[in-house]
Protein backbone atom coordinates (compact mmCIF):
# COMPACT_ATOMS: atom_id res chain seq x y z
CA UNK A 1 0.00 0.00 0.00
CA UNK A 2 2.63 2.29 0.84
CA UNK A 3 4.39 1.67 -2.44
CA UNK A 4 1.32 2.44 -4.21
CA UNK A 5 0.82 5.66 -2.47
CA UNK A 6 4.81 6.35 -2.44
CA UNK A 7 4.80 5.70 -6.69
CA UNK A 8 1.55 8.18 -7.30
CA UNK A 9 2.99 10.67 -5.74
CA UNK A 10 6.47 10.34 -7.42
CA UNK A 11 4.37 10.28 -10.93
CA UNK A 12 2.38 13.36 -9.74
CA UNK A 13 5.63 14.86 -8.66
CA UNK A 14 7.12 14.97 -12.10
CA UNK A 15 3.95 15.33 -13.79
CA UNK A 16 3.55 18.99 -12.51
CA UNK A 17 7.10 19.61 -12.74
CA UNK A 18 7.43 18.66 -16.61
CA UNK A 19 3.88 20.61 -17.44
CA UNK A 20 5.78 23.68 -17.56
CA UNK A 21 8.34 22.45 -20.62
CA UNK A 22 5.10 21.38 -22.53
CA UNK A 23 3.17 25.01 -22.21
CA UNK A 24 3.81 27.17 -25.36
CA UNK A 25 5.61 30.48 -25.04
CA UNK A 26 3.82 33.51 -26.13
CA UNK A 27 4.98 35.08 -29.08
CA UNK A 28 6.61 38.39 -29.05
CA UNK A 29 4.74 41.14 -30.18
CA UNK A 30 6.88 44.75 -31.08
CA UNK A 31 5.43 48.29 -32.34
CA UNK A 32 7.09 50.72 -34.26
CA UNK A 33 6.19 54.33 -36.01
CA UNK A 34 7.71 55.08 -38.99
CA UNK A 35 7.71 56.08 -42.41
CA UNK A 36 6.40 54.05 -45.33
CA UNK A 37 9.75 53.57 -47.72
CA UNK A 38 8.94 50.88 -49.47
CA UNK A 39 5.73 48.65 -50.35
CA UNK A 40 4.91 45.69 -52.04
CA UNK A 41 1.49 44.33 -51.87
CA UNK A 42 2.06 41.60 -54.70
CA UNK A 43 5.06 40.40 -52.33
CA UNK A 44 2.93 41.19 -48.97
CA UNK A 45 5.87 43.04 -47.84
CA UNK A 46 6.64 46.47 -46.48
CA UNK A 47 9.85 48.59 -45.33
CA UNK A 48 9.28 50.98 -42.57
CA UNK A 49 11.98 53.53 -41.76
CA UNK A 50 11.98 54.02 -37.73
CA UNK A 51 14.58 56.54 -36.57
CA UNK A 52 17.71 55.61 -37.42
CA UNK A 53 15.92 51.31 -38.27
CA UNK A 54 14.61 50.02 -41.28
CA UNK A 55 12.26 47.39 -41.00
CA UNK A 56 11.25 44.91 -43.26
CA UNK A 57 7.97 43.97 -42.31
CA UNK A 58 5.97 40.62 -43.85
CA UNK A 59 2.23 41.33 -44.66
CA UNK A 60 -0.56 38.27 -44.18
CA UNK A 61 -4.24 38.03 -44.88
CA UNK A 62 -4.76 38.19 -41.61
CA UNK A 63 -2.90 41.35 -40.95
CA UNK A 64 -5.35 44.57 -39.55
CA UNK A 65 -5.05 47.33 -41.65
CA UNK A 66 -6.89 50.57 -40.17
CA UNK A 67 -7.04 54.44 -40.69
CA UNK A 68 -8.61 56.44 -38.29
CA UNK A 69 -10.67 53.42 -36.64
CA UNK A 70 -12.26 52.74 -40.37
CA UNK A 71 -10.54 48.84 -41.75
CA UNK A 72 -8.55 49.21 -44.96
CA UNK A 73 -6.77 47.24 -47.24
CA UNK A 74 -2.73 46.84 -47.84
CA UNK A 75 -3.53 48.55 -50.85
CA UNK A 76 -4.13 51.30 -48.87
CA UNK A 77 -0.77 52.18 -47.71
CA UNK A 78 1.23 54.73 -49.76
CA UNK A 79 4.98 55.75 -49.65
CA UNK A 80 5.79 58.44 -47.59
CA UNK A 81 2.66 57.53 -44.91
CA UNK A 82 3.69 56.91 -41.30
CA UNK A 83 2.59 53.98 -39.95
CA UNK A 84 2.43 52.39 -36.64
CA UNK A 85 2.85 48.75 -36.94
CA UNK A 86 2.75 46.08 -34.64
CA UNK A 87 4.42 42.90 -35.93
CA UNK A 88 5.87 39.22 -34.21
CA UNK A 89 9.35 39.64 -33.52
CA UNK A 90 10.10 36.30 -34.60
CA UNK A 91 9.84 36.35 -38.25
CA UNK A 92 8.86 40.33 -38.22
CA UNK A 93 5.39 38.98 -39.80
CA UNK A 94 2.59 42.08 -38.92
CA UNK A 95 0.15 41.61 -36.57
CA UNK A 96 -1.76 45.18 -37.49
CA UNK A 97 -0.89 48.30 -39.03
CA UNK A 98 -2.52 51.84 -38.09
CA UNK A 99 -2.24 54.30 -41.18
CA UNK A 100 -1.48 58.06 -40.22
CA UNK A 101 -1.43 59.85 -44.07
CA UNK A 102 1.47 61.49 -45.17
CA UNK A 103 0.58 65.77 -44.81
CA UNK A 104 0.99 67.44 -48.21
CA UNK A 105 1.88 71.06 -48.32
CA UNK A 106 -0.06 73.53 -49.07
CA UNK A 107 0.86 75.05 -53.23
CA UNK A 108 2.89 78.23 -52.77
CA UNK A 109 1.79 81.05 -54.92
Amino acid sequence: MKTIVLLACSLFIALTMTAGAYAKEKPKVIQRTGEVVTIDVAAKSMTVKHKTDTIIITLTDTTLVKMNRDRKAASDIRIGDRVSVWFFEKDKTARSIDIKPAVVAPAQK
